[in-house]
């Protein structure tokens, strides 16, 4: 098993946390997701998700979209402890027209690091604030338990994205943490 090691999570809550609402509107604003490939009932983001009962791995994913999705995309927090298999999973959804969006640790030197098999990988970066005050562009996870964020997250996030039917070169570039918050409160407004 390819464990990951950077994390200071205590390893009993390690997948057991919650993207932070206001990133994953950013992205389903972009990408409009038909399902959340790894959650639980109480942290799913999309209607339609795949718990660990169901096993995400050793499903296709298509039979949890509708058909009339001409271009079907998945979201992706993968469990941290092993995310090897999951990068696996996506390459072969990938093959079958359906795109994912993995939020994954910021490193690309690890066995899991797709590399020239995603279409893009979008580093999280920090930013100025209003105040000219650095921030940096680590993501807060929200504790399931208590719903409130965990602060203290060593290492960076990344966004790697396989589109359906990718052949061609991986596109890197950066997105800074407040254009996604600025992007996730204002999808959330529009939304109410």
């Amino acid at each position: 098993m390819a464990d990951y090691r950077g994390s200071t999570t205590p390893e009993e809550t390690r997948d057991m946390t919650m993207t932070p609402g206001w990133l994953y509107q950013a992205m389903d604003a972009e990408f409009h997701f038909s399902l959340d490939a790894a959650a639980l009932p109480e942290t799913a983001l999309c209607p339609r998700y795949l718990t660990p009962d169901i096993d995400a791995l050793n499903v296709d994913w298509g039979d949890f979209i509708s058909p009339s999705v001409r271009s079907p995309w998945v979201w992706l927090n993968p469990p941290y402890s092993d995310i090897c298999p999951w990068v696996e999973k996506v390459i072969e959804q990938q093959a079958k027209g359906i795109g994912t969006v993995m939020l994954v640790p910021q490193d690309t030197s690890t066995e899991w690091y797709p590399a020239e098999r995603a279409s893009e990988v979008r580093h999280i970066v920090g930013y100025r604030d209003e105040r000219g005050k650095w921030r940096n562009g680590r993501i807060h996870f929200i504790n399931k338990a208590t719903g409130e964020e965990m602060k203290g997250n060593p290492k960076g996030s990344m966004f790697l994205i396989f589109a359906p039917g990718w052949c061609g070169e991986c596109r890197i570039r950066d997105v800074s943490k407040q254009a996604l918050i600025l992007a996730g409160q204002g999808a959330m407004r529009d939304a109410a």
